[in-house]
């Protein structure tokens, strides 16, 4: 059936590109996704023709076909952060088309119904359409078989997943193994200790109570007490432990998921929002330290007490006991069953969460702007629709869980009466003592109610396994700026810098810069001007590693960006951003960021050249202000020279400005650029601008056209032209002056 699946689609899909090339559309509805079905940043369009389903790439090539005779629905599969669209075909297979971020689940639902309904309006003539080809198989169609996933195998998927998991939880665990192995002796023999309190009450009632024996009697309950006495101190050991040794593990992940994040190129933070990465590092993180310090030790602590007692009951009454748990394999290939649907009702509330607190985020960030246009209203009412969002995927998966616990409940509670109308009536007629039913009926009550802890401990081992999920989903990320094995040492850098032939694009297929060149000489300060989205940013972002580019090479003193180990690059380049971020601390600590041993003069000194001192010193509390979040208290021109400052404390060889002085005033950029002009000398600085007269002083200014350099000169050269600086020139000159003719 799936080699004959697979033919059909191999077929269709070929047919389907021969329709495209005859430029034959009959598109239904459309949408795009910056996420591939795989999860990285490539781009995926779906396009829902009337007798097919096609899957386009970022340049719109088809990659895959299906035929609407072969579809049976769409399903959205939420997990941490966003969700999967599948198809679901005829013989049972599912394949995963694309991505979507949580800010694009509605829509994604929304194609998802859509396609859905398409499918069931299925004609008699796609099925013709759809057989009538006979193609040899391509690579598309291995594709699509590839994607293809038979839905028989989603329980055996489920479970290899969460075994996946809980290995990976093991291997944090594995520095523990002694306190573990000590942690495992007090579960057994605490276990063990819990057992023997009905076979001391079956001896109390046959040899004490009715057998008249006060010594005897006396005797047991001693025994009782200290048994008891026993099991408090070997649970409080096991705990402690266990409490110790969640919580370090927990450490452990959350530095190992910051050290992530912090890997993670900048190209993965492009198309996705914060939030659910806080959300993973401190929820996710604390509900699996909870189950690691409570959850997991109590649940193998119930397994193996539940194991004890049913082997006890076995040895008294083994017919019986079976008669009684008959029930229970129903009850727990039932929660087997349901695992998969609690999961995806986990992941759905989590989402939905997380874009509620995200909207809150984003509302207290912008607050000036929600009253400044009086707005609070509207937002009331975006904030009402998050709000009931979240609690109708919470109500939906409390709904789906609490039948569990009755249905459980309701399969044992009859094997209780039949141990009483069994048993009661072997003590009637004399065939069985009054302690065998007394210590019968304690040691089920004692294996229900192990059971019902274990529903409920197995609940929250779900939850927990699904927040693991989602923080091994993050830890497993393919980071596409990888650390080489090997980095050749950038002991002292020159600043010379080679680009050579570079392409690069933010999604595949759309270029920023193609086939780009330039040569860079040591301590050479180059100006790079051009208009909005000729590339000029994106150089820079080259130049710092933030991205690689898809073709060709850049280098500085001839090694290769790619083979330096990141830190060592970074040491060597100053980095001012057009948007600057400052850190919710002090003005000293924001300054002395790119190196905390910094002095307090040294600091005083990256401010005096970057004209920042001034401002600082007529604060309240100089250098010790606060500046706030994301540097709230400070004005945009302030903000600049505390980020000028924080990049010049570096003293690194090269120098590299996006806009330094976009935020500031005539004058401040005059100090500015005075500064920046004595501190240029002997270093390789390349400054972006579109205020032209901040390049006047430049050894070259590069001019950036649509990715290409159009001009290369001196500014008297380029301005003696009629080119594209010129022009630029010009229509600067002319907006300064009906600045000034503003009264």
């Amino acid at each position: 059936m799936a080699a004959k699946m697979e033919s059909r689609l191999t077929a269709y899909g070929t047919a389907a590109r021969l329709r495209e090339k005859a430029g034959l559309t009959d598109v239904l509805a459309q949408w795009s996704t910056p996420l591939s079905e795989t999860g990285v940043s490539e781009p995926r369009t779906l396009v829902l023709r009337k007798h097919s389903l096609d899957v386009q790439g970022p340049n719109g090539e088809l990659l895959r076909s299906i035929p609407r005779s072969l579809s049976s629905g769409a399903a959205v599969r939420e997990t941490g952060g966003g969700a999967w669209l599948e198809l679901s075909l005829t013989d049972g297979t599912k394949i995963r088309l694309a991505m979507a971020l949580l800010s694009g689940i509605r829509e994604l639902t929304a194609i998802a119904e859509r396609i859905g309904q398409w499918a069931k309006e299925a004609s008699d003539s796609d099925g013709e359409s759809a057989n009538g080809s006979a193609e040899p198989a391509s690579d598309a169609g291995q594709a699509e078989a590839g994607a293809a996933r038979p839905a028989g195998r989603s329980l055996r998927t489920a479970m290899s997943k969460r075994l996946r998991v809980l290995s990976g939880l093991l291997r944090y665990a594995a520095p523990y193994r002694k306190p573990l192995m000590l942690s495992g002796a007090a579960l057994l023999i605490g276990v063990g200790l819990e057992a023997l309190p009905p076979y001391l009450m079956k001896l109390m009632i046959d040899g004490g109570v009715l057998g008249s024996s006060q010594a005897r009697f006396a005797g047991l309950i001693g025994m009782l007490l200290a048994v008891y006495v026993l099991q408090a101190a070997f649970q409080v050991l096991r705990s402690s432990i266990s409490i110790r040794i969640g919580n370090r593990m927990i450490s452990r992940i959350r530095e190992d998921m910051f050290d992530k994040l912090m890997r993670l190129s900048v190209r993965y933070y492009e198309h996705r929002a914060s939030a659910p990465f806080i959300g993973r590092i401190q929820y996710d993180t604390s509900s699996v330290q909870s189950f690691l310090s409570e959850g997991l030790p109590q649940l193998l602590a119930q397994l193996v007490m539940t194991g004890t007692v049913f082997a006890v009951l076995l040895l008294i009454d083994w017919r019986l006991t079976l008669w009684v748990l008959c029930a229970v394999p129903l009850c727990g290939l039932a929660a087997a069953l349901l695992w998969p649907k609690m999961r995806s009702l986990m992941n759905r509330t989590w989402n939905v969460q997380f874009l509620l607190q995200k909207y809150i985020g984003d509302a207290l960030q912008g607050v000036r702007v929600i009253k400044a246009f009086h707005r609070e209203e509207e937002e009331k009412a975006r904030f009402g629709y998050w709000n009931e969002s979240a609690v109708a995927r919470v109500i939906e998966q409390q709904r789906w869980s609490q039948w569990l616990q009755p249905g459980f409940n309701l399969a044992v509670s009859g094997g209780i009466a039949l141990v009483w109308l069994v048993i009661g009536r072997q003590v009637i007629r004399g065939t069985a003592s009054l302690g065998t039913l007394v210590a019968f009926t304690t040691y089920l009550s004692m294996f229900i109610g192990q059971l019902r802890w274990n529903l409920s401990l197995v609940g929250q081992a779900n939850t927990s396994i699904a927040s693991a999920d989602r923080i091994f989903e993050l830890l497993n990320t393919q980071e596409e700026l990888p650390e080489p094995a090997k980095p050749v040492p950038l002991a002292d850098a020159r600043g010379e810098i080679a680009v050579d032939r570079v392409s690069f694009g933010y999604e595949k297929g759309r270029s920023v810069l193609e086939d780009f060149s330039l040569r860079i000489r040591p301590g050479e300060k180059i100006g790079i001007t051009g208009r909005s989205g000729a590339g000029k940013s994106t150089l820079l972002q080259l130049l710092g590693r933030f991205y690689d580019p898809d073709g060709g090479s850049i280098r500085i003193d001839g090694i290769d960006l790619r083979t330096l180990a990141t830190a060592d690059l970074r040491r060597h380049i100053g980095i001012v951003f057009q948007e600057t971020f400052l850190f919710d601390g002090t003005i000293a600590q924001n300054i002395a960021y790119g190196r905390s041993g910094a002095s307090p003069m040294e600091i005083m000194e990256a401010a005096r050249l970057a004209r920042a001192h001034t401002f600082i010193e007529r604060l309240p509390y100089g250098y010790d202000t606060l500046v706030g979040e994301r540097g709230v208290r400070l004005s945009g021109g302030e903000k600049q020279r505390i980020a000028i400052a924080r990049a010049l404390l570096l003293n690194p060889p090269i120098l590299l400005l996006d806009e330094a002085t976009s935020s500031v005033d005539m004058e401040t950029e005059r100090d500015i650029q005075s500064a920046l002009e004595t501190l240029s000398e002997g270093r390789t600085t390349i400054a972006i601008a579109h205020r032209l007269s901040t390049l006047r002083n430049a050894d070259r200014i590069i001019v950036l056209d649509r990715g290409t350099i159009v001009e290369s000169g001196t500014h008297d050269e380029l301005r003696a032209r009629n080119g594209l600086y010129r022009q630029l020139l010009e229509a600067r000159e002319e907006a300064r002056e009906l600045e000034e003719a503003v009264p």
